[in-house]
């Protein structure tokens, strides 16, 4: 009896342990926890109501074939009510922008689609139930017809656009209807020979003889159904009527088209001197199994002809220029995505190995004068495309698009053959697309005014403020802490942390630099915390052990700031490379369009794919965010940190496809900028490695920013428009020196001069052989005993010419001849830069070969 209770008792015990563990499973599954993503999502709930649209009156003269819809001090808006066409006329200068080119029906070179495409202010790329991907313009699809209306808005206009065919086809026709119907409703109403023709294109339906059944293989031919669909419009045969017959018979719906069509509404707004354009995404309709993948905008707005002299300003880098007919008519179209491509992407392979464009604008500079856009809302889901004339029309051209859906490739086995399905995800973004315009004339008109601009805007929205006075520019230094290794105890392998810096000899190289002159140091230390570079999740924040103590950390803080300097511990929140009790990548990782877990590889240069001997990592859901980065600062809030280094959050977006909570990149670039705004508020200093515009109000410092383009074959010129709108508002730098593909140290202080840019250096203290087969072995060259005397060098050499201008902004940059540039400042003082073999003399100033000059004093 005592066993059998004892019996009972073990039972019971193991009964509520397997409960407990179960629940802790069932919790841990769900992962940590997400936030409402809709939240951050701005929708148009409802439209502007609009009025009627009648023209203005207009004393100026106009445009020819135009009515005035609307006027400010500055601009004039003008509408074509047959083409929709509009035109921005610029009060200051009398110039005209059209959003379409006036001679395009002239054009020689243009085929009949080209026309299409250069009369249309819209274009729908959609795909259908099977994947396969279609384009409609507005022009083709909708303009010609008649499928739209225009009303009046406050200081502006919206054009509602049908696109497609909104004709029934073939459901016009009853699909089942009663001999008796058919002839009371149709037949009777008929001549002898119509009726005939359309009794013997329905037949009695099978085992049940009383309904007759269209014979479909017939009636889909265009000219039956031609004759059909007037035979039964002859009748009187109504809508009502095909309701009716359909309800009797079991088929649902009624007229509508199960054809492609769309109905998207487009407005442009004078405000402030800008023509602002936006599509309220939320009011765009789709029909049936057509799904829009993308819309392109205003592909033709200020397309200038063969005769034009300029370029076109794209955000490849630090920017990079297109000049108008330069004649690569067998080079490919400039196409990139905003914020660079979304990481979460299933596909092994990468096309090409280039800057990513971090800026949302871009602009053309036509003769004496320009335009300039900023893609307000969408922009995380933008792209910029850009073309030469001489390729499929006569026009150069400039345009943004914007990707509505995650799109992915599926690829399913059958045998020993490979079929590849384009997929959509399902739910469409519903935010908004804005894009606002801006014009320049005179001296302004150019990528440097177009800079100003853009500055001024930033700071007129309190997105930027002026540096505060420091002497000395900065100097900054990576510091390379711990890394994993694979080890093996008795021939078992294992990973394990090694020291390549520890806190001590980060100690020690600062006090050197300093004995040296370099007191604003600005330490960036990078696998400082637990398992090293690939840390583990960011709320499981602890330092690292074989790096030494917290105390000596403390220490190394405290000897930075002694000396002017400050240590930013780095920090990564989107790549998450451990699935340890923080994190589970069922839950808390975002998922491809396919549904598959976003786990991704590190890309081999060498084999231009990911490489899975590399290591892996989870890319975190958006949604997951703010729950890391509040436990994250939890933490490190003992530390008594004045400094973080973010290394992706002001670099990297991507999309949760995840079925029950899709976040598009322009949701997660809205939760990354509140996050990015939680640690400005807990951190006194922000250091931002890549740093995309949005990023740009919460930087203390940047590092890696882009020093120059892609070099794409169709671009001309790599100019610094990213340098010019944040310098004198956000310290920065460039990629480290000791780790840039160029080696000649002498060309990269006379870049870093031109650019404004601090130097950045990579160090580590013990020697680079020791990342030999590890996941660092592209870091072969971060030893500092062979790198200290040159960078003091540079370092010194730098700040003697930058320290003056630091905390002006720059108001030009001129390239006088190749190789040589000037660069004007704010505060009266000139660089001028030569990187020819050559002296020279630019307006009166020597230039030695390979060396600048200053000219000026600061104001």
């Amino acid at each position: 009896m005592k066993n059998r209770k004892i019996l009972a008792a073990v039972l019971a015990c193991a009964a509520v342990l397997c409960i407990v563990i179960g629940a802790v499973l069932f919790f841990s599954s769900r992962g940590v926890k997400a936030v409402e993503a809709s939240a951050y999502t701005e929708v148009t709930a409802e439209l502007e109501p609009g009025s009627e649209l009648a023209a203005l009156p207009d004393t100026s003269g106009g445009v020819p074939g135009m009515m005035l819809a609307a006027d400010d001090d500055r601009l004039s808006l003008y509408y074509n009510a047959e083409t929709t066409e509009v035109a921005v006329k610029d009060k200051r200068s009398g110039q005209i922008w059209y959003s379409n080119p006036l001679s395009r029906n002239e054009d020689t070179l243009a085929s009949g689609f080209e026309k299409e495409l250069l009369s249309s202010q819209l274009t729908v790329l959609f795909r259908d139930a099977v994947g396969t991907l279609e384009s409609y313009t507005n022009y083709a699809q909708s303009i010609s017809s008649k499928q739209f209306t225009a009303e009046s808005l406050k200081n502006g206009l919206r054009i509602t656009y049908t696109i497609g065919d909104t004709s029934a086809g073939i459901d016009a026709l009853p699909k089942y209807i009663s001999q008796a119907r058919l002839e009371e409703a149709v037949l009777s109403k008929l001549d002898a020979a119509t009726a005939k023709y359309v009794h013997q294109r329905y037949y009695p339906k099978e085992g049940s003889p009383e309904v007759m059944e269209r014979i479909d293989a017939q009636v889909s031919k265009p000219l039956v159904l031609k004759k059909m669909t007037a035979a039964f419009t002859k009748a009187g045969y109504s809508a009502e009527d095909l309701a009716r017959d359909n309800e009797e018979n079991g088929i649902g719906g009624g007229s509508e088209s199960t054809k492609p069509n769309f109905v998207i509404p487009l407005e442009y707004r004078l405000e402030n001197g800008s023509l602002v354009v936006s599509v309220p995404v939320n009011q765009v309709k789709e029909s049936g199994q057509y799904q829009i993948r993308s819309l392109e905008l205003l592909n033709m707005f200020g397309a200038a002809d063969r005769e034009a002299d300029g370029y076109m300003l794209v955000p490849d880098g630090s920017g990079s220029l297109i000049r108008l007919n330069n004649g690569k008519v067998k080079e490919e179209q400039y196409v990139q995505r905003v914020y660079g491509p979304d990481p979460n992407d299933n596909s092994y392979r990468r096309g090409q190995v280039s800057q990513n464009a971090r800026m949302p604008v871009f602009g053309m500079k036509a003769g004496d004068a320009a335009w300039f856009a900023v893609i307000e809302k969408g922009d995380a889901i933008a792209s910029i495309a850009a073309d030469i004339s001489g390729k499929k029309n006569s026009y150069n051209f400039i345009h943004s698009s914007y990707s509505l859906r995650g799109e992915d490739e599926l690829e399913l086995y059958t045998g020993s053959t490979i079929q590849e399905i384009q997929l959509l995800n399902e739910e469409i973004y519903k935010g908004d697309i804005q894009i606002r315009y801006s014009f320049l004339d005179g001296d302004k008109a150019g990528y440097s005014g177009m800079a100003e601009l853009y500055r001024n805007m930033l700071v007129s929205e309190e997105l930027l403020t002026p540096l505060t006075e420091e002497e000395n520019i900065p100097f900054y230094l990576e510091m390379l802490g711990a890394v994993d290794k694979q080890k093996s105890l008795l021939g078992v392998p294992y990973r394990s942390e090694i020291a390549m810096t520890s806190f001590r000899q980060a100690g020690l190289i600062a006090g050197q630099l300093e004995q040296d002159g370099i007191g604003r140091l600005m330490m960036r230390y990078t696998g400082w915390s637990s398992k090293g570079v690939n840390h583990a999740t960011p709320d499981k924040l602890k330092t690292e052990g074989v790096l030494g103590s917290r105390r000596e950390l403390a220490g190394l803080k405290e000897q930075l700031a002694a000396a002017g300097g400050t240590l930013f511990p780095d920090v990564a929140f989107q790549q998450i490379y451990h699935n340890d009790s923080g994190f589970t990548p069922s839950a808390d990782a975002s998922r491809f369009v396919t549904r598959e877990e976003a786990e991704l590889y590190p890309y081999n240069r060498a084999l231009n794919r990911m490489d899975m001997t590399l290591g892996s990592y989870y890319l975190l859901s958006p949604a997951k965010l703010p729950y890391y980065v509040n436990a994250f600062l939890d933490k490190y809030e003992v530390y008594g940190m004045k400094g973080v280094s973010l290394r992706d959050l002001g670099s990297v977006l991507s999309s949760d496809f995840r079925a029950s909570r899709v976040i598009q990149r322009e949701t997660a670039k809205e939760i990354v900028e509140e996050q990015l705004g939680t640690m400005d508020q807990h951190v006194d200093q922000t250091m931002i490695s890549g740093g995309n515009a949005y990023a740009w109000p919460y930087s203390d410092h940047l590092v890696n920013v882009p020093a120059s383009s892609s070099g794409f074959a169709l671009t001309d010129e790599a100019v610094p428009f990213y340098q010019m709108v944040i310098h004198g508002f956000i310290s920065y730098a460039g990629a480290p020196v000791n780790l840039s593909d160029e080696q000649d140290l002498h060309k990269q202080m006379l870049q870093a001069i031109e650019l404004g840019a601090a130097p950045y250096f990579s160090w580590s203290h013990e020697p680079s052989s020791k990342l030999k087969f590890t996941h660092f072995d592209s870091m072969y060259a971060t030893y500092y005993e062979d790198w200290y005397d040159q960078a003091v060098a540079m370092y010194k050499e730098v700040d003697k010419v930058l320290s003056p201008v630091q905390h002006a902004q720059i108001l030009n940059h001129i390239r006088h001849q190749e190789g040589v540039v000037e660069v004007q400042y704010s505060n009266g003082i000139s660089i001028y830069v030569n990187y020819t073999d050559k002296d020279v003399s630019v307006q009166g100033t020597a230039v030695g070969a390979g060396q600048y000059a200053i000219e000026g004093e600061p104001t």
